[in-house]
């Protein structure tokens, strides 16, 4: 097997705070991501009728393609009345209609939901398409002018080329994604191998060691108080609405915990073993309501909420997101019996997993943590696929490439 790196190309997407720097340019953006607004709402409004007219009288159902609904903003761009949507750059207004061509394709497919009108409330936002120019940490906007982009430790892809860029505001801010074709480099497999067993709060390592998801006790306990203090303020009111601010600064900030673990902790993993291992887990359906119907209701539905709440807020997703690129190899492997097997003698018997955290073999005694029994077993079965390519993996488990937040590093390492 040859080690030489291979060269590819790749996305990366890096979100800045954007610092618009003068009022009047963040009017105009407001001004902007209002119109994409709009022309969302009015394209919506006559495909639901469309498609409602369609399904009440017959005929063809009609399908919104990017191509349909870009003629019609043309028209109505051009038509009396709307002489200011010719003041605002036409490629990012008329991109709107291609994410809600996608929205309506996938809605028609049925993998996501209809598409839906967007409030004034609504967190609006634009997106450059194409010809995206930054220089010297500003990115010009067409029609508004060149505004400051600003990133902790700055642009980690000097060199890349930025492809598109999507502002969006939450609350007063605003943020910029901006997607950089970079020049890549193949991992040379050095056949170390990890399992991970992801696990409500935490993630359990072949090696032994549990990382645990920062506490954010305290953040929770805040989101609750401004949610109740919400559903006692009138709709409308401006204390409802200094609330719902408080409140969308509070969950940004443990949704910006949540993903700054993920990130670390995929990057100590990726940077000590080349192929990481983990469960193919269906999270959706693991998180699925147990509420049943009125026919049918169902049990234990608090507990199982609890339950859901807990998976969804476990950065499952984002760890798997991250070591897909991150990793030079992340293989999936079925889930079934993998906390009930002995990772010592194999054995398959669902009494061994004493509680959560303990697991006993009934056949030959051996005891571990549970978690981390599992996460062996996750790992036996990654090895096995690649034992089926021909590959040959050594037992070695690497050091880190590079020094990382103290608590994972120390958690990580051997």
């Amino acid at each position: 097997m040859s080690t030489a790196e291979v060269n590819s190309t790749a996305v990366r997407a890096i979100r800045y705070r954007v610092l618009p720097g003068t009022p009047a340019k963040a009017k105009a953006m407001n001004r902007l991501a209002g119109a994409c607004r709009y022309v969302w709402n009015g394209a919506l409004r006559a495909n639901r009728d469309a498609h409602r007219m369609s399904m009440e009288f017959g005929g063809r159902v009609p399908s919104p393609t990017f191509f349909t609904l870009g003629k019609s903003f043309i028209a109505l761009r051009n038509s009396e009345g709307h002489e200011w949507l010719r003041e605002l750059p036409c490629g990012i207004v008329r991109y709107t209609l291609k994410r809600q061509a996608d929205a309506w394709q996938a809605f028609f497919k049925g993998q996501r939901a209809r598409p839906k009108i967007h409030g004034r409330r609504h967190d609006g936002g634009f997106t450059i398409p194409e010809k995206v120019r930054i220089r010297d940490g500003r990115v010009a906007i067409p029609k508004i002018g060149g505004v400051r982009l600003r990133r902790r430790g700055g642009n980690p892809h000097p060199d890349g080329s930025p492809k598109q860029a999507v502002f969006k505001r939450e609350g007063r801010k605003w943020y910029c994604t901006v997607f950089y074709a970079v020049d890549v480099a193949g991992r040379t497999d050095d056949g170390t191998a990890v399992g991970m067993d992801r696990n409500v709060g935490q993630v359990a390592t072949s090696g032994g060691k549990i990382i645990r998801l920062p506490s954010m006790d305290r953040l929770e306990a805040r989101r609750r108080r401004y949610q109740r203090r919400m559903a006692r303020q009138a709709k409308g009111s401006n204390r409802r609405g200094r609330t719902k601010a408080k409140l969308a600064r509070t969950s940004r900030r443990i949704a910006d915990v949540r993903a700054n673990w993920a990130h670390r902790v995929s990057r100590n993993l990726a940077d000590r073993y080349h192929a990481v291992v983990i469960e193919d887990l269906r999270t959706k359906a693991m998180s699925a309501s147990a509420k049943g119907t009125a026919d049918s209701p169902g049990r234990n539905v608090r507990q199982k909420a609890s339950l859901n709440r807990g998976i969804q807020a476990s950065a499952w997703g984002g760890l798997e997101r991250n070591l897909a690129y991150k990793a030079g190899r992340l293989l999936r492997v079925h889930p079934a019996h993998t906390s009930q097997t002995c990772n010592e003698c194999g054995a398959v018997d669902s009494a061994s997993r004493m509680s959560q955290s303990e697991f006993r073999c009934q056949a030959c005694g051996h005891s571990a943590n549970a978690d981390v029994n599992a996460a062996r077993n996750i790992r036996r079965q990654g090895l096995a696929q690649l034992d089926g390519e021909g590959r040959r993996r050594r037992r070695t488990r690497g050091s880190l490439a590079s020094p990382m937040t103290r608590q994972i590093g120390m958690a990580l390492a051997a």
